[in-house]
């Protein structure tokens, strides 16, 4: 089975209505990797729904964190180091704030990966009062949760500890408020010099109290959590393995939930990370790439796809690669449709990844790519006609027009120096001409000849090779001749696709 088949056979064993919990923290660019739990989870929900089972798919917004680190090309927000995320204002300035900036393009871009949850801010959740309950169980207790706490710490925090961060009244930070101590709703706190990630916070020096009933203020990420589980009722939460190391978040707040706070804890859903490029996704570093990014340059199937294969093995995100990808997710496809034999249920992810009713495509991505140059108005019928001289007849027009479009934009973004051409005209031809030996130049009157027989591209690609060995020319020799009178350099797409994407009519002539 499926690891969400796994997942839902198990919840229903638990029975009652399903809540799969998922969240993204808001101090940073909200990226793919920030998705990975969100998307992952909404495979758990499709199967659940399969089952007939009930089931709520939640997503929050960790947006009453203090901003610890500025992303890279915002330094304007160095001075909001420390302040709660929902406070900083939008740097584009077409928000009300930072967080609904890149909530409102995260989720709606979500929505274009057909994944909808209900929405919820974590500094809302505080301020109306919705985990008051659980915040006043956590300050009764407190010496309870300090003692789980300490368990997995090298140095054990005080048998005192407030387990609440006021926001300070007089400057509005929130990462460099001390609590002090805690008298029935009410947290005494000081305002002082602090170090986060992203360096030293000034504390204005400002004495006050906090009362929980207002909300102003945050619970340690992993009380919150806790409190979040027990406030929804969460059955089932997708988590990085950063989370669920030894000692880690996930199994201490575990332990509160069903502790302190009596709630028996979600069944994890453990994965690992994306990088990108070979590096760690950071807002900080500028090594991002968005859910918007992708949907430039590529369906939100192939990465769902990606997405929804083992869950505890890292995959990169090579931009450059983006082709292979979509290679994988195409054979899954033929799969699904019974074109193909297949395995590790590929036919199975294929079919949770999809946005829409699934329709067959079988045009190479890196083909669309070149279709994209070549015809430069991207008219359709015309693509259509190339097409059918390859032997692609069965395949939907819409999904083509799409990947044409996104193929394009990725080698204009990404792609390699010989996917990105400009077909050259006649006088540089004649130049080109003159740097090719006479054999080079008969070997491409010849395979002019063939042009006229419907071959298809693998024989066409055959013929080449025949061709080249009867006039004693190395093949290679021939494909350099043919990029070099077709686009001026020494490399380019596969020969064969490539002439037969071309007016055959412009490809004769030039041979000729």
């Amino acid at each position: 089975m499926h690891w969400s088949e796994t997942v839902a056979r198990e919840l229903i064993e638990r029975k009652g209505l399903q809540v799969i919990e998922t969240g993204t923290s808001i101090s940073g660019i909200p990226h793919i990797g920030n998705a990975s739990d969100v998307i992952r989870g909404d495979a758990i929900r499709k199967v659940l729904l399969e089952r007939n089972a009930d089931v709520d798919f939640i997503w929050v917004a960790d947006d009453s964190d203090p901003f610890r680190k500025i992303p890279k090309g915002m330094a304007g927000l160095g001075e909001y180091l420390g302040f709660p995320v929902k406070d900083i204002p939008d740097p584009d300035g077409c928000h009300e704030s930072f967080v609904d900036h890149y909530v409102d393009g995260f989720l709606s871009n979500l929505k274009e990966f057909g994944v909808e949850p209900k929405s919820y801010s974590a500094t809302e959740l505080y301020r109306s009062n919705a985990f008051q309950e659980g915040i006043e169980t956590v300050l009764k207790r407190s010496g309870e949760i300090t003692e789980i706490l300490n368990k997995f710490r090298e140095e054990p925090l005080p048998e005192d500890t407030v387990f609440w961060s006021p926001i300070c009244e007089n400057c509005g930070r929130i990462a460099s408020t001390k609590p002090t101590g805690v008298d029935g709703f009410m947290v005494s706190y000081v305002c002082q010099d602090t170090e986060i990630s992203g360096g030293r916070v000034k504390g204005c020096g400002f004495e006050g109290e906090s009362d929980i009933r207002e909300g102003r203020g945050k619970l340690p990420w992993r009380i919150e959590w806790a409190v979040r589980w027990k406030h929804f009722r969460v059955t089932c939460e997708p988590l990085g393995k950063e989370h669920a190391s030894a000692g880690g978040s996930f199994w201490t707040s575990r332990i509160i939930s069903k502790e302190i706070l009596g709630w028996e804890p979600p069944i994890p859903v453990i994965y690992e990370f994306f990088t990108l490029n070979g590096e760690k996704i950071s807002s900080s570093k500028g090594n991002v790439i968005t859910l918007g990014n992708w949907l430039d340059i590529c369906e939100p199937e192939v990465l769902k796809y990606s997405m929804y294969k083992r869950l505890k093995k890292q995959r990169d995100i090579k931009l450059s690669s983006i082709p292979a990808l979509v290679d994988e997710y195409d054979r899954a496809e033929r799969v699904f449709f019974g074109l193909e034999e297949g395995g590790d249920g590929e036919g199975r992810i294929y079919e949770l990844s999809q946005v829409k009713k699934p329709e067959k495509l079988q045009v190479p991505y890196t083909l669309c790519a070149v279709l994209s140059q070549v015809v430069s108005d991207l008219n359709l019928d015309e693509i259509t006609k190339r097409l059918e001289r390859q032997g692609y007849r069965d395949y939907s027009r819409e999904r083509l027009r799409n990947r044409i479009k996104l193929a394009g934009e990725w080698s204009r973004r990404y792609g390699p120096s010989y996917l990105n051409f400009r077909l050259i005209d006649e006088e540089k031809a004649e130049e080109a001409k003159e740097q090719l030996t006479a054999d080079e130049r008969a070997v491409l009157r010849k395979i002019a000849d063939e042009l006229d027989k419907d071959l298809g591209a693998e024989g066409l690609h055959k013929r080449i090779y025949e061709i080249s060995r009867e006039s004693g020319v190395k093949p290679s020799g021939v494909f350099r001749a043919v990029y070099h009178v077709l686009v001026g350099k020494d490399r380019g797409p596969k020969a064969a696709l490539f002439i037969l994407s071309l007016d055959p009519l412009f490809v004769k002539n030039r041979f000729k």
